[in-house]
């Protein structure tokens, strides 16, 4: 069963994501995509085009954030000319994710150096968000974060996308600004995934990465071996998981021989990756049929996320999976990776037990 686990869980994650992409590119939800029993139509959100009467066509490439030399920059074609409310869209998530890169860029670094009391044992890189008290820290800025999103700082669309007014009063929100914040923001994405990307393959924080001042020492979490007494050298490509006809399959090398944590902690997340996967591609295809009392009116497809109260559920069920993950299924070093026990016959067992001995209540 672990093994059949496996491979639904890889396959479901291969399903799921080409779900997701189709929906962005076609507009219709898993149910539409397989052509069977389809009852809601809507117009894709990359592809929507003004067919009213005749107007100006909006053109993407003459809006804010088209810069020298490059110019317009949008080499997959997300952008299309008339579809004002696809580009404000993503306009808006470019800014966001920019504004969160800006601050990670700036923290990884800074950590470094920086904790807040009672964090002084936390790592000062990536496996700050998985070491307690970080862990717990990461769940509470990630709840503010939502909070803040949903009930907040909620886009107005008569606003330009990013605009949620001068709260400092500083009055530098203008032309000039928006732009200057829109190239910095694209720069610090690059730069945010060049640290993490860096952390992973080094084994260094983003102060050790610049050579400056770098005080802690580390070993890779991708390329720890063993390096003490001669044993045998752990081979990952002999364990579960390895099936006919591909094998072992590791075509970026993630997995390195003697590297025994490393491995536990890549099956642990494509375990944990495959599950939600699973539960994922049939949700996806299943909710075109099924809601909830309450979210009848909740679109089918990604859109559930962005629309209340289905981001309100989303919210909710991200916050039970946290509590679910941190506090309740926690992997156990002893045991195999994924293994949280058998709880439907533990609880099948302890309701015997109570029928076998009522004196023991």
């Amino acid at each position: 069963m672990r093994g059949k686990e496996l491979n639904n869980g890889r396959m479901a994650m291969i399903a799921a994501l080409g779900i997701v992409a189709a929906d962005i590119f076609t507009g219709k939800d898993g149910m539409q995509q397989l052509g069977l029993g389809a009852t809601r139509e809507r117009t894709s959100r990359v592809a929507l085009r003004a067919t009213a009467e005749k107007v100006e066509v909006f053109q993407p490439a003459k809006q804010m954030g088209a810069t020298a030399p490059l110019g317009f920059f949008d080499p997959v074609g997300f952008t299309k000319e008339g579809d004002e409310s696809g580009f404000r869209n993503l306009r808006a998530a470019e800014i966001k994710h920019g504004r969160v890169a800006m601050m990670a860029a700036v923290g990884a670094v800074a950590q470094h150096y920086i904790q807040f009391p009672g964090f002084e044992g936390v790592p000062a890189d990536l496996a700050a968000v998985t070491t307690a008290p970080g862990s717990y820290g990461f769940a509470a800025l990630f709840i503010l974060s939502g909070v803040a999103e949903l009930a907040i700082w909620k886009q107005d669309d008569k606003k330009e996308p990013g605009n949620f007014g001068d709260p400092l009063g500083l009055g530098q929100y203008n032309e000039d600004m928006r732009g200057k914040e829109l190239n910095n923001g694209r720069m610090a994405m690059i730069a945010a995934l060049g640290i993490v990307a860096a952390d992973i393959f080094t084994g260094k924080d983003g102060m050790q990465q610049l050579g400056l001042g770098a005080t802690r020492e580390r070993t890779s979490r991708v390329a720890l071996r063993a390096t003490a007494d001669k044993v045998e050298v752990f081979q990952p490509a002999k364990q579960m998981g390895a099936t006919a006809p591909l094998g072992f399959f590791d075509p970026v090398g993630f997995a390195k021989e003697g590297d025994e944590s490393g491995f536990r902690n890549l099956r642990a997340a494509e375990i944990k990756h495959g599950r939600v996967a699973m539960m994922a591609a049939v949700g996806a295809v299943a909710q075109h049929y099924i809601q909830f009392p309450g979210f009848e009116g909740v679109p089918a497809d990604l859109a559930a996320v962005t629309t209340a109260p289905g981001s309100y559920g989303f919210a909710a069920l991200f916050i039970l999976s946290g509590v679910a993950e941190l506090a309740i299924w926690k992997q156990d070093d002893k045991k195999e990776p994924g293994n949280f026990g058998d709880p439907l016959i533990a609880c099948r067992s302890q309701r015997s037990n109570g029928r076998n001995q009522p004196d023991d209540l």
